[in-house]
């Protein structure tokens, strides 16, 4: 609930700086914005994505796959908000560089799975 009184409280105060100051609201809308992610990753994503995690801890790469899935989103969300600002490039450029991060971690663990697999591989030579 508090939440969405925040959220609330966000809009009526950018309602009033459009109304006001009409230069600085793309500037204040876009740090309310990443305010308000900011709570809301905090108060309720942070945690479901630890229980989440605690659920899935025998699974051998469900902390991967959750790690990417949340960074796939955030980067998105980044992107999809750069886009409504008129900066197309740097969100696809930021869009692009979170799939790169997603890629080089799923490149670790793939590295790691083919060690394991070369020293089986060596023992039964």
């Amino acid at each position: 609930m508090e939440i969405v009184i925040v959220a609330v409280v966000m809009l009526l105060l950018l309602l009033l700086i459009k109304e006001v100051i009409q230069p600085l609201h793309a500037l204040i809308s876009v740090m309310f914005s990443f305010l308000l992610f900011g709570m809301l990753f905090s108060t309720l994503l942070l945690p479901f994505i630890k229980q989440l995690l605690e659920t899935l801890a025998f699974l051998p790469y469900a902390k991967a796959i959750v790690v990417s899935a949340s960074l796939f989103y955030i980067g998105q969300w980044v992107s999809m908000l750069l886009v409504e600002q008129n900066y197309k490039v740097l969100g696809h450029i930021v869009y692009d560089g979170v799939k790169i991060v997603i890629l080089l971690y799923w490149f670790k663990e793939f590295l790691a799975v083919l060690q394991e697999v070369s020293a089986i591989l060596q023992r039964l030579n």
